[in-house]
C-alpha cells in the first residue's frame, strides 16, 4: 500500500524567529511544489532530520543497498523504529520537542524511502562508497553522546555506530 505523503521539509531559523528572508526562502519553495513547513522549533527541525538519517543513511551503507531496498525489507519496521524509539528517548530526556511523533517519523522513513527517492543512495553510503570518513558520529554517535548526557544508554546506536566504524576499518585494511 502506497504511504500517504508527510510534510518532506522542515525550515526553522536558528533565532526561531522567522524574517523576512525566510519568508521569501519559504515562498520560492512552495512555487516549486517542494512544499516546506516553517516551524520555530530549531532543535525539533533539526533533530527530526539526524533522527530521519540514523534509520536511513546508516542501514543502507552498511547492507550498501537505496532506501527503496532497505524499505522493501519485511522487517525494515521493525527496525526503524527500534531506532527511532530510541533516538526519541534520548531526544525526550534531552528536553527536546520534536516536530512528529513516532509513527509520523515511521512515516516519513516509508514514504521518502517508497515514494519520494526509492532509488537514492544517502550521504553514507555515498562517502563509504568512496573510501572516505562517514559523518555516523555526527548522526548515530550524536545520539549515543546526546543519551549519556542524560544519563541514558542509546545501545542500538552505538552498535550501528560501532558497525559503521568496523565497515570503514574493514575497507581501509582492503585497500592497503
Amino acid at each position: 500500500p502506497l504511504v500517504s505523503r508527510p510534510k518532506l521539509m522542515n525550515l526553522a531559523n536558528y533565532t526561531e524567529e522567522p524574517d523576512e528572508m525566510t519568508h521569501k526562502v519559504v515562498a520560492e519553495l512552495a512555487k516549486a511544489n517542494i512544499n516546506p513547513t516553517l516551524t520555530t522549533n530549531f532543535q525539533g527541525t533539526l533533530m527530526a532530520k539526524v533522527v530521519f538519517n540514523s534509520v536511513v543513511n546508516t542501514l543502507c551503507t552498511l547492507f550498501e543497498i537505496t532506501m527503496g531496498e532497505y524499505a522493501a525489507f519485511e522487517k525494515a519496521d521493525e527496525l526503524s523504529l527500534a531506532l527511532i524509539n530510541e533516538a526519541y528517548d534520548v531526544c525526550e530526556r534531552a528536553g527536546v520537542k520534536m516536530l512528529n511523533s513516532r509513527q509520523e517519523e515511521l512515516d516519513t522513513v516509508n514514504y521518502v524511502s517508497k515514494v519520494a527517492n526509492p532509488l537514492h543512495y544517502p550521504s553514507m553510503y555515498q562517502d563509504m562508497s568512496k573510501n572516505r570518513p562517514t559523518e555516523v558520529d555526527y548522526i548515530n554517535g550524536y545520539l549515543v553522546d546526546l543519551g549519556r548526557k542524560y544519563n541514558y544508554e542509546a545501545h542500538t546506536h552505538t552498535f550501528l555506530t560501532n558497525l559503521v566504524h568496523l565497515a570503514e576499518h574493514t575497507r581501509q585494511q582492503r585497500q592497503n
